[in-house]
């Protein structure tokens, strides 16, 4: 079912042309005004062409629509109603480009004698309303506006995102190096264990950051009641893609730092020893092998110290710069994954947006029920002047 808006001044005949197409075209709604028509007749009286004011009066009413049909009414009184459609039709074309094709026909929607005729413009509308790729303008250019008012809202979204991927991982980083500084003995298994899971927590926190983003970017822009939905983005959701494969910390050859170590630690070992055997000597008689004892077990429990503290700071280096290895991948796999998922909503959309378009095409061309909608609604064609 479309709606037919008649337009034109009171005394052109815009009434009873109204009450006869309702009459002739039972499946569409025919109206004196309307805000958003599918079609619109400008009825124009064969006494005299249009005045600017009419013109005014067609425009707004065709600002909605590139379905419109002029019509000379009042043919059976007025033989020279040619020369009047002749003069109308080119006031209108330099009006607007889009006028120059409108077709023009005669009418007598109320002759004195005989029948109404207005077979012509009944086969021109039949014939324009049944074309399978129209698409009222209004509706057509809203929904432009929707798609690149969405497309503007995920491209930003976009942009939120990667900042957020950034500073997460700033933070995640930060973190993660303060407890690779503070690694105690032993703990390089304890320590790979919780970067693990700082990345799967950072994943599972991006998804449902991505997913209230493609929400709001959807959600804000969703004014017609054909427009995409958050929920149709669903699908998008499941796009995530596997996390990102972290490296392993890079294994490295001590055995010539320990030997290394070992030497240094052995010699401080040493010199404690001997400075230790001295002072003892100095005690009495009989202290000379207490003193080495005591000297050896000293220098022998700091030669272990060196060597475990060094053992430490090497781990705790190591681990630093894996954290910077796993960090840079976080960031680029989190800055992929914001890249995938708003292509897919952008696509998804895009998909959603054909869709409802062939569909409202298909609801304007044919009706979707049997009743009879020809019923004119009347409307002050005075107040619409």
């Amino acid at each position: 079912m479309s709606v037919i808006a008649v337009v034109g001044s009171p005394s052109a005949g815009v009434s009873s042309l109204a009450a006869a197409l309702a009459d002739r075209l039972p499946d569409h709604t025919v109206v004196e005004a309307s805000l958003a028509p599918d079609a619109v007749v400008v009825v124009a009286s064969a006494v005299a062409p249009l005045a600017d004011s009419d013109v005014d009066l067609i425009e707004r009413a065709a600002a909605g629509t590139d379905l419109v049909i002029g019509a000379v009414s009042k043919i059976d009184a007025h033989r020279g109603w040619r020369d009047v459609q002749a003069a109308d039709r080119a006031l209108l074309a330099r009006r607007d480009e889009r006028y120059q094709k409108v077709p023009w026909v005669g009418v007598a929607a109320a002759p004195d004698l005989g029948e109404p005729d207005v077979d012509e413009l009944v086969r021109t509308l039949v014939a324009r309303l049944a074309k399978p790729d129209r698409l009222p303008r209004a509706r057509q250019a809203s929904r432009s506006m929707d798609a690149i008012a969405v497309r503007g809202g995920i491209q930003r979204a976009r942009l939120t995102l990667t900042y957020f991927v950034r500073r997460r991982c700033a933070e995640i980083g930060a973190d993660l190096r303060a407890e690779a500084a503070e690694l105690p003995r032993g703990g390089v298994a304890r320590f790979g264990d919780g970067v693990r899971d700082a990345v799967a927590d950072f994943g599972a926190e991006l998804d449902v950051v991505i997913d209230e983003a493609v929400d709001r970017a959807i959600g804000e822009f969703a004014l017609t009641p054909l427009t995409l939905t958050p929920r149709t983005l669903t699908p998008a959701r499941a796009s995530a893609g596997p996390p990102p494969q972290l490296p392993l910390p890079r294994p490295s050859s001590r055995r010539l730092e320990t030997r290394l170590m070992l030497v240094l630690g052995g010699g401080f070992g040493l010199g404690v020893a001997l400075t230790l055997g001295r002072l003892t000597t100095a005690l009495g008689p009989g202290s000379d092998l207490i003193g080495l004892v005591v000297g050896g077990v000293v220098g022998l429990l700091l030669t272990i110290w060196v060597v475990g503290i060094r053992g430490v700071l090497h781990d705790r280096a190591l681990m630093d710069r894996w954290v910077g290895e796993v960090i840079a991948t976080l960031r680029s796999g989190g800055e992929e994954t914001v890249a995938r998922r708003m292509l897919d909503a952008e696509i998804a959309f895009t998909v959603e947006l054909r869709a409802n378009n062939s569909e409202l095409r298909t609801h304007n061309r044919w009706p979707r029920s049997t009743e009879n909608h020809g019923k004119r609604r009347n409307s002050a064609s005075e107040s619409f002047l």
